[in-house]
């Protein structure tokens, strides 16, 4: 699982923030958790080789705040470019470079994304919006890899 955003900048940074709270739980040992911030194009060793990649982030799209969106990496592949991203470049891009580089691409990628409400603001806190659905991103996040059945 890889929770990627900016810390700092309130809603942009729950994926970090799950992440965290999944550093915490006792998870099967065939699962790595990585905090990756904005890394960007740093993250294309911590997605290649791997079985399968989950991406928890923040997403705007318009929707209100705190909708939850499951995209596989089709539904990356084949939408229009919106803020689904992994900072200094968006997710599809970094499949594209790994593909163009011959890196052993994931089997299976995953995001697991909810709207925020503020990406700007300079805050560690979470929106209320947001914060109210960690828990459900958590249990998302834990029924891919296949501990919530």
């Amino acid at each position: 699982m890889l929770g990627v955003g900016n810390l700092l900048l309130k809603d942009e940074g729950v994926g970090v923030h799950v992440a965290r709270r999944l550093l915490d739980m006792d998870l099967p040992p065939r699962v790595e958790v990585l905090e990756g911030g904005t890394a960007g194009l740093d993250l294309l060793d911590a997605i290649e080789g791997r079985e399968k990649v989950i991406v928890v982030d923040a997403v705007q799209t318009g929707q209100p705040p705190g909708t939850l969106y499951r995209f596989s990496r089709d539904d990356i592949e084949e939408r229009p470019k919106q803020r689904m991203s992994l900072h200094d470049i968006d997710m599809t891009d970094l499949l594209k470079l790994s593909d163009l580089l011959g890196g052993e691409k994931p089997a299976e990628v995953v995001v697991i994304g909810v709207e925020a409400r503020d990406i700007e603001t300079a805050s560690m806190e979470l929106s209320p919006e947001i914060e109210a659905q960690v828990p459900t991103l958590i249990d998302l996040v834990i029924r891919e890899i296949g501990g919530g059945d």
